[in-house]
């Protein structure tokens, strides 16, 4: 997540909408749900969202509609500053860092956009300072596992998950990175971090939940599961 200079929070997804709409000029709800992997109510609400930041989205039905931003929208001057660059730039790096799933030359060709000379020297310093040794084995976040849990932290609906020959229904809120690898911080009853490695499966269930939990870093003293 970053937040723009009104102080609202905005989620990567979001973001990256904002920068395809600018690029593509207008895109059809089911063509954005499709680039994204998302559902298609999920991105009414991210464009509901958007709306409500002030960035002039606007939809339109029939043959000729679609959604877009007005022309005269000036993404770097009401959206990002020189320091969320800066911030977006060390993030993904760190991503690709542990990750076997690369994003970071696809959303700097996005950011590019908004100011060229300084994406890429944001990026030039990004891989000559940041070292990140956290894991010894790099995460697919392709696998089933991660792919259901991004399902459920995107459309935030319970997942059905099986640790330790144990099943529970929790719901996702967020990944927590430690040293001694990726967990699942998530509330089934309870909140818990669970070491994404023990689940041995996961499943998608259709009852949602609401976003109004107790973030991990307000919420560290809980039972590792």
């Amino acid at each position: 997540m970053t937040r723009t200079l009104e102080g609202n929070i905005i989620r990567n997804r979001q973001f990256e909408i904002v920068l395809y709409l600018l690029k593509v000029k207008k895109a059809t709800h089911k063509e954005l749900a499709d680039t994204f992997e998302v559902s298609i109510k999920t991105i009414q609400r991210d464009i509901d969202k958007l709306s409500m930041m002030g960035i002039p989205v606007t939809c339109k039905q029939g043959n000729q509609g679609g959604i877009y931003i007005e022309e005269s929208y000036k993404l770097s001057k009401s959206f990002l500053t020189n320091e969320d660059l800066l911030t977006i730039t060390f993030a993904l790096s760190m991503y690709d860092s542990i990750s076997t799933k690369k994003h970071k030359d696809r959303v700097m060709k996005k950011l590019a956009l908004i100011s060229p000379e300084l994406v890429h020297l944001f990026e030039s310093d990004a891989d000559d300072y940041l070292v990140v040794d956290l894991v010894e084995e790099k995460i697919d976040m392709t696998e089933s596992i991660y792919e259901k849990i991004n399902h459920g932290l995107d459309e935030e609906t319970f997942l059905t998950i099986e640790v330790n020959e144990q099943q529970m229904m929790v719901a996702p809120i967020s990944y927590v990175l430690r040293p001694e690898g990726l967990y699942l911080y998530g509330f089934a009853k309870e909140y818990v971090l669970i070491k994404i490695s023990t689940i041995m499966q996961a499943e998608i269930t259709d009852m949602e939940f609401e976003r109004n939990f107790i973030p991990y870093k307000n919420n560290k003293e809980i039972i590792l599961k």
